[in-house]
């Protein structure tokens, strides 16, 4: 049987253009160069966002003001449409600007508005195929980019309610398109098997979206889940991994049914001269000596890591003390983390910070610390037999170890034989107790700030100052300003588990 349709859809690429991750120089099945997407009158290629931020190739283009080359590789690749993602905002307007105005592809946002009118950027679509089908695109991205966006960098912009610029867009579609296809910068807010709710928020509302606007297929990004041939409340949907580590291809038939599958990257890469030339000077740079440390820090399984401590967390705190003057600082360890050698080069920098994130210092008090210590304490789950492991909030719908801190300049104790909420049972400040009114100054990631993460408690406190250069380029400055620096053994914090006497 023939097919009405063919689409092959990315989305969280992160700038992973080459097959590699960058921690080390093997290559892997991965990035978009090794893809290739066989295209007819009949085949769309789509992306969802989160393009130009996130890899080590994304950090090197931006830190010497060279264009992310994302655009061209997509050219390359044939893409018809994409959408924005969060992350897109982050190197700001003109980053942005240039991206889409290089881009061959139609960018579809209904929620984003460019006060200016430069940017390229659509609500909604009509694309005829070569066999007649009248195809409705529509794309959106999540708006919780306001509470995470640095300000300047949305000045300049308006990013509005989705649901409300889906409804619209649908409704202007009706009557004039056979099938129905949504973009969206988000994910999932239940559980699409059970329908169990996993999210209070309006961060993910892509079950909201199935359920309440008719489209026939849902392309969904953000929460990097490897997700295909699945339907939610009568809508096809998927999501893919992110990095670039799969692609989706979703194939219509002429009796109307679809199938989706995960397509793993395995085209053999071969490299134009200015892209092997990029490679070579990335790699040259990134294997760049920048310090040396008292001894080599790997991470661990991020369980003990989070009940044991890490001297990766404890150095980036170090390292934002330094920078911020503050008198405790809390960070987080990312998702996927390389580590560092005792002889520092600039891959083991950006491959384990591979955020673009700044500093803010906050005014906190004793009780703000307690609910914040609280919140991290609810990333350990007790079963009934005693077991520790990771509770589910931080797995599903999204993988977000990230949302877990470690604190520095306090001490603190988790009993994980007491409920969440009722978990920390000491807070001290060099060996006194830290009272609820007592305050202080904390610094933290831009992110951490606005409360993301369910750190609702940061939420009206002061902004004492802000650091605007990023965190990667504060420990690359750190290491460079210091013959050597000193890793510590111990631990500021304890768990008691569960079955400890």
């Amino acid at each position: 049987m023939a097919n009405k349709l063919t689409i092959y859809f990315t989305s969280d690429t992160h700038g992973f253009l080459y097959p590699t991750n960058f921690a080390s120089i093997t290559p892997r099945a991965q990035g978009l160069l090794a893809m290739s997407f066989p295209k007819d009158g009949n085949t769309l290629i789509m992306d969802g966002g989160d393009t130009l931020q996130g890899s080590p190739l994304t950090y090197y283009c931006h830190s010497k003001s060279l264009p992310i080359p994302c655009a061209d590789v997509m050219n390359d690749l044939g893409y018809d449409y994409v959408t924005l993602g969060n992350h897109d905002f982050n190197y700001g307007y003109e980053t942005m600007s240039a991206h889409l105005r290089t881009l061959r592809a139609r960018c579809l946002c209904a929620n984003v508005k460019d006060c200016d009118g430069l940017m390229p950027i659509g609500d909604y679509t009509v694309h005829i195929l070569e066999n007649g089908l009248r195809v409705g695109l529509v794309g959106i991205v999540t708006n919780w980019v306001n509470r995470w966006e640095k300000p300047e960098n949305l000045a300049r912009l308006t990013v509005d309610d989705p649901f409300p610029a889906a409804k619209a867009a649908v409704e202007a579609l009706q009557g004039k398109v056979d099938l129905l296809v949504g973009i969206y910068h988000g994910g999932f807010e239940k559980d699409i098997a059970t329908g169990k709710l996993l999210s209070h928020n309006d961060e993910n509302i892509a079950c909201r979206l199935c359920e309440e606007l008719p489209f026939d297929i849902l392309l969904t990004g953000h929460q990097h889940i490897a997700m295909a041939n699945q339907k939610y409340h009568g809508t096809h949907v998927v999501q893919t991994p992110c990095n670039a580590t799969a692609y989706s291809k979703l194939v219509v038939k002429e009796d109307g049914d679809i199938f989706s599958e995960l397509c793993a990257p395995v085209h053999t890469v071969h490299l134009k001269p200015w892209e092997d030339k990029l490679y070579a000077d990335l790699s040259a740079w990134l294997d760049r000596p920048i310090g040396r440390l008292s001894r080599s820090i790997w991470p661990s399984g991020k369980l003990d890591m989070a009940l044991h401590g890490s001297p990766i967390a404890s150095f980036f705190n170090a390292v934002q003390l330094a920078a911020s003057d503050a008198e405790l600082s809390c960070t987080s360890l990312g998702n996927e983390l390389r580590g560092f050698d005792s002889a520092v080069t600039v891959r083991d920098v950006v491959a384990s910070y591979v955020y673009s994130n700044t500093l803010v210092v906050l005014k906190v008090t004793g009780k703000i610390l307690r609910d914040a210590l609280e919140q991290c304490a609810s990333y350990f789950n007790v079963d009934e037999n005693g077991q520790v492991n990771i509770d589910e909030h931080f797995l599903k719908p999204k993988e977000a170890h990230y949302n877990y801190d470690y604190f520095e300049g306090i001490e603190y104790t988790f009993d994980l034989r007491n409920p969440i909420g009722l978990r920390v049972t000491s807070l001290t400040r060099e060996g006194k107790k830290v009272e609820d009114t007592q305050e202080f100054t904390l610094v933290m990631n831009n992110y951490r700030a606005t409360g993301a993460g369910d750190f609702d408690c940061y939420l009206g406190c002061d902004h004492k100052r802000e650091i605007l250069t990023e965190v990667s380029e504060l420990i690359l400055n750190y290491l460079g300003a210091q013959a050597l620096v000193e890793i510590p053994e111990a631990s500021n914090y304890r768990v008691i588990l569960p079955k400890s006497e």
